[in-house]
């Protein structure tokens, strides 16, 4: 084949070429311009100007509940149960006998102590109308004093052993569980059974570490009930050691609040406690997205008369039921999509209605 027939062969290979291009050219352009002639997508979402709200501050301990009125029963004298006149999950009033251990032995040399100190004061009383007559010496009268003073004593001794095998009620209250029966043998100091006493509040302590906060008597706390599904009390502090703890070296506190079923004693609670209070950003939980890069908003920057969405980092704080608080990445003044940011992506033209601030829109909602 000749040179010649080779470069009539390239040029007609080159103007296919060249016709095949144009055509794919005018069909791209005919597209791109057939796409033009839509309209932008655009998303319709909620916006808010970012300004710092009052932020109450708190921290969050464990506390116990106490019974403002509980103590344990104990004897303070071994011997045998005589009577049990507590019923194990019942009700007792002050003074009440609850165990009386045996005290017959006791109940015999008391009277005999009695008589004893009876007849020592008679013998008193003839000493002295024989001193006032002459008849007696000062030393008898001395001596007759002195027996009737030793045979009261004696008496008294005895009475005050028999009160220490009756074991009384020291106040209103509920009796624990038992298991007590007449004709027991106690050893001395055996825990026998735990009073609770009747009140219209009870008491929860906690403690809390001097770099979180100082509380003051009668500063408030919330009580949080675990098992009464989350719901909150209110206390007040009363009570507060001198001195830190020496494990801890954290304060303990008390604080008082009103009595319910959904606390028992010993009942471990979330105590919330206020330490302060300063102006935060916070923002509807719904305009925060997150990612496997972390967690961000969308600013809403202006473009004619719709706005465009900018994605920015930001750092968050804590949670407070449909609100969250940021604690870097906005500055007041910015504006950002809310209810339907999940709509947006980087760009994307998006037409809002504004809400001014977080406060405007809670007072619009009150008025609704």
């Amino acid at each position: 084949m000749t040179p010649r027939r080779w470069l009539y062969t390239f040029l007609a290979c080159l103007l296919v070429l060249l016709v095949l291009a144009s055509i794919k050219f005018l069909q791209i352009r005919a597209a791109i311009a057939f796409g033009e002639s839509f309209p932008e997508p655009t998303e319709s979402v909620q916006a808010l100007v970012v300004a710092p709200t009052p932020a109450a501050l708190e921290v969050s301990t464990l506390g116990e509940i106490i019974a403002p009125r509980s103590v344990e029963l104990r004897n303070e004298l071994a011997g045998k149960v005589s009577a049990v006149n507590l019923t194990p999950g019942g009700r007792f009033a002050k003074g009440d006998v609850l165990i009386q251990l045996d005290v017959s032995e006791e109940s015999a040399r008391h009277q005999s102590a009695l008589a004893s100190a009876a007849l020592a004061r008679l013998a008193l009383e003839r000493q002295q109308a024989l001193v006032k007559r002459g008849s007696a010496s000062q030393a008898q009268l001395d001596q007759a004093r002195a027996e009737r003073d030793i045979a009261e004593a004696n008496a008294r001794q005895l009475a005050a052993l028999i009160a220490k095998k009756t074991l009384t009620a020291p106040f209103d209250g509920i009796a624990g569980l038992h298991d007590l029966e007449a004709g027991d043998y106690l050893e001395a100091n055996t825990p026998l059974v735990l009073l609770q006493g009747l009140s219209d509040s009870l008491w929860v302590d906690f403690s809390l570490s001097p770099a979180q906060g100082r509380l003051d008597i009668g500063d408030a706390v919330r009580v949080v009930a675990p098992d009464a599904g989350g719901e909150q009390l209110a206390g007040t502090v009363i009570a507060r050691d001198p001195a830190l703890s020496d494990q801890s070296r954290n304060l303990r506190y008390r604080a008082q609040l009103a009595a319910t079923p959904l606390l028992p004693v010993r009942a471990v609670v979330t105590v919330r406690v206020p330490v302060a209070a300063e102006a935060r950003i916070q923002v509807p939980a719904q305009a925060v997205l997150r990612d496997e890069i972390g967690s961000y908003v969308y600013l809403l920057d202006p473009d004619g008369d719709a706005y465009r969405a900018r994605r920015r980092g930001v750092e968050l704080g804590g949670i407070n039921g449909d609100t969250v608080t940021v604690e870097a990445g906005l500055a007041p003044g910015e504006r950002i999509a809310t209810h339907g940011a999940f709509k947006l992506r980087q760009g994307m033209r998006a037409v809002v209605r504004d809400r001014p601030s977080l406060d405007d829109a809670g007072a619009d909602a009150a008025e609704g």
